[in-house]
């Protein structure tokens, strides 16, 4: 089987009660309660004030991690992966409710229902010239992200580049939470992705394969994969994780630790 080596160098995650680095690693470690009176809300500043109005609580929490692995010190991703598995679903569901009472439609709330439409506004507000890509790949949605990223990498003829990719998702809503089985506490994830030669950060190896057919999902989903991925990366302790997602098998394994990430 096949594998492949990545080299992840910085992370950001938020959720409405955790957003710093040490609140997460708390988290990772076994704080399952956190703050229960946290309410955290995403600060914006880059993103002009008629862009913020426009986007949903997930996509303002998206472009909040991707902003923390940006800045005028770091050198500009060659490319940008946005990844989710259900995308704003919830101002689909909207439009499908005004449009079975045939109400008019938003053009606002329209636009910003397309897969690609918070990458779109995150090269807006930070003016990024380099390619976005947007996935959405079900269950696989993170570790397609991820062979995006590496596929990317080592396409480019530059050397040392790195990609940013940025996990978001949020509780399905009504009617549709029913086949939310796994439910996360990680609303948005992004984390700088290099190739295994860049000598720092932490330095992990993946494999895909395909699953026999008929066979099915070994254990019941306990927890998002992106939860599932960001406690693997963060727990020095947790050096492989396993992911059976659509009929295909991930196994990412941590390579020597070259450096750890700096909290």
């Amino acid at each position: 089987m096949e594998s492949f080596q990545i080299t992840i160098s910085d992370w950001a995650a938020f959720s409405s009660s955790r957003m710093k680095r040490e609140e997460w690693l708390a988290w990772a470690g076994g704080d399952a309660d956190g703050n229960p009176e946290a309410s955290h809300k995403p600060d914006l500043p880059w993103v002009n004030a008629m862009l913020r109005r426009r986007l949903s609580p997930m996509g303002k929490a998206a472009l909040w991690a991707a902003g923390q692995l940006l800045g005028e010190q770091r050198p500009e991703p060659m490319a940008t992966v946005f990844a989710s598995r259900h995308g704003e679903v919830g101002r689909t569901i909207k439009l499908l409710r005004d449009l079975a009472v045939q109400a008019p439609l938003s053009p606002a709330s329209f636009s910003l229902s397309v897969h690609n439409a918070i990458g779109g506004i995150h090269s807006i507000a930070n003016k990024v010239f380099s390619p976005v890509t947007a996935i959405s790949a079900g269950p696989d949605t993170l570790c397609a992200a991820l062979l995006e990223a590496y596929i990317q990498l080592r396409s480019s003829p530059e050397k040392g580049g790195e990609v940013l990719c940025v996990f978001y998702d949020d509780p399905l809503p009504s009617p549709l939470d029913g086949f939310d089985q796994a439910p996360g506490d990680v609303q948005a994830l992004a984390v700088r992705v290099g190739l295994a030669d860049m000598g720092t950060g932490i330095p992990l190896e993946f494999s895909l394969a395909q699953l026999p057919e008929g066979a099915g999902q070994t254990e019941p989903e306990a927890c998002a994969y992106g939860d599932r991925f960001l406690r693997f990366l963060l727990r020095d302790d947790c050096v492989a994780l396993d992911l059976i997602a659509d009929r295909r098998f991930w196994q990412w394994r941590k390579c020597d630790l070259v450096s750890s990430l700096k909290c």
